[in-house]
């Protein structure tokens, strides 16, 4: 979700919903330094500052031009199914390992933010017979 504001700010986020399983796309390749890196997430709530890390390995990169765009599939439930819905600041590093969750010392390739939101309301409709009633 893209919103350009006044003074042509241009401003992008991610949005994630709870139970959907989405393609986000991210330019990691401009500030790479390793070959092949596997990347580490980190987000952090702005409103409760908790944390929550991930690695997705290199292989995960589902996008077709790596040099120009990567693109990852993210399964909501899987991160985020008990995180606090809200917004969140998000910084992705590059590394060698596939488990390190401790972003001391990796290089940072982007950062930005991500609103998290619940899944969708569902209304029940109802249909009733109204009968009217005229007095004269």
């Amino acid at each position: 979700m893209c919103n350009i504001l006044p003074f042509w700010l241009f401003i992008c986020m991610i949005r994630l919903t709870k139970g959907d399983t989405q393609n986000i796309i991210l330019t990691l390749t401009e500030k790479q330094l390793l070959t092949n890196p596997n990347y580490l997430f980190v987000f952090t709530n702005r409103s409760a500052n908790t944390e929550i890390k991930f690695v997705l390995l290199n292989n995960a990169d589902v996008s077709q031009y790596k040099s120009r765009y990567n693109e990852f599939s993210i399964v909501t439930n899987t991160n985020f199914g008990t995180a606090l819905n809200g917004q969140y600041d998000y910084e992705i590093y590059e590394q060698t390992s596939t488990t390190n969750t401790n972003p001391a010392g990796l290089n940072m390739v982007e950062s930005g933010i991500m609103e998290l939101v619940g899944t969708g309301l569902s209304y029940n409709e109802y249909s009733t017979t109204d009968t009217y009633t005229i007095r004269q």
